[in-house]
């Protein structure tokens, strides 16, 4: 009989949310690598559970890794496609772990990037830790849960084209599909059917962004 402090393996018939469940206790514990248990709850799931298991990583050196496999999940291919490298997740190796907020947006109609990002700037405050997006409503009334962590600013350079959340460098998986999905949208609203979504390079971004 298996005890508690046996390693977990995964198996071709161990239901999805039974892996991740088990993923997260191996986390805990730090006994054994969880890998195999999250690619067991990934495998035959939706793209949610992806976005389940980079949040339970973060802070871990699977933390990068999860993130870049959540991301590409937004895109759409032909038309509004996600680098596996936006909103990226830095860190380990003994560096603290951080999370670089920058959208920028690669199209044939620049000026229309620039409005839906100029859209998306006004939306982005709104959008908690959990990834739910506040109404003005909730924000301005003092209505919402504020247990939870909200941009503390947002900014837009046209020269890029790219929008900046200033999140303090913390970590958020499900406001970055939020995020990524507000300004996806936005570009549809505005026009732009095909484009690419990146982080840049920071020595790309003005000093004050850095």
């Amino acid at each position: 009989m298996a005890t508690d402090t046996e390693p977990v393996s995964p198996s071709a018939d161990l239901p999805a949310e039974v892996a991740f469940r088990l993923g997260c206790q191996v986390l805990e514990t730090r006994e054994q690598d969880a890998r195999e248990l999250f690619e067991e709850a990934v495998r035959g799931s939706g793209p949610q559970m992806l976005w389940r298991v980079a949040q339970a990583c973060l802070e871990t050196d699977q933390s990068a890794y999860w993130m870049r496999r959540a991301v590409v999940t937004e895109s759409e291919p032909g038309g509004i496609t996600v680098d596996p490298g936006v909103l990226p997740i830095l860190g380990g190796n003994g560096e603290a772990f951080t999370q670089h907020w920058k959208i920028a947006v690669q199209s044939d109609d620049p000026a229309q990037a620039i409005e839906a990002l100029n859209a998306a700037e006004l939306r982005l405050p709104y959008v908690l830790e959990n990834g739910r997006e506040l109404s003005e409503e909730d924000a301005d009334y003092d209505t919402a849960d504020y247990d939870f962590y909200r941009p503390n600013y947002t900014a837009v350079d046209v020269t890029v084209p790219c929008v900046w959340m200033d999140c303090k460098g913390g970590m958020f998986p499900h406001m970055a599909r939020t995020a990524l999905r507000i300004v996806a949208a936005e570009l549809r609203k505005a026009g732009v059917r095909q484009a690419h979504l990146f982080t840049p390079p920071a020595e790309d971004l003005p000093a004050s962004w850095q």
